[in-house]
């Protein structure tokens, strides 16, 4: 929280002690079993030749959990944001605009060595070729929901 930058942001004695109760209040209700039960009443009526209805009424309930959570986020947010001056917001403001360009340039396709940004196509370190080789050849595809294999690895020869 901004408890780490209270140097950085100058804040006062009265804002600490705000800032600290807010952070020490007890979290909004966690709504995981919620959550969990409707991704189960997903999967049941996902089943067979399924259940629209039933599919419909869990992704319903898991999208009002979902928003639950967002906007007890935001609303924390404010109140955080409303203990602060209009300066400080503005240097918290910049700071995250720092940290979105920067998470932005990196979504672009990332740095070489040596700075020089990779055309499409170009492999950068730690990046995987599209048809991995593993030490027996290429690796099998996965099916979608992982597991099993399209196809089995080679077997290699006994000695």
């Amino acid at each position: 929280m901004l408890l780490r930058a209270r140097q950085q942001l100058a804040l006062t004695e009265d804002q600490v002690k705000r800032l600290e109760a807010l952070a020490s209040a007890p979290a909004p209700k966690s709504n995981a079993s919620d959550r969990m039960r409707a991704q189960a009443d997903l999967l049941d009526a996902a089943q067979g030749d399924g259940n629209m209805a039933g599919a419909r009424a869990a992704l319903d309930k898991l999208s009002r959990v979902r928003n639950d959570q967002l906007l007890a986020r935001i609303k924390t947010q404010q109140d955080v944001r409303a203990v602060l001056t209009p300066v400080q917001r503005a240097k918290i403001d910049n700071r995250r605009q720092q940290l979105r360009n920067r998470a932005g340039a990196n979504r672009q396709g990332g740095m070489r060595q040596g700075g020089k940004r990779q055309g499409p196509g170009q492999m950068g370190p730690g990046m995987m070729p599209g048809n991995p080789q593993g030490p027996l050849g290429p690796m099998p595809r996965m099916r979608r929901g992982g597991g099993t294999p399209d196809v089995a690895p080679p077997v290699p020869p006994a000695h």
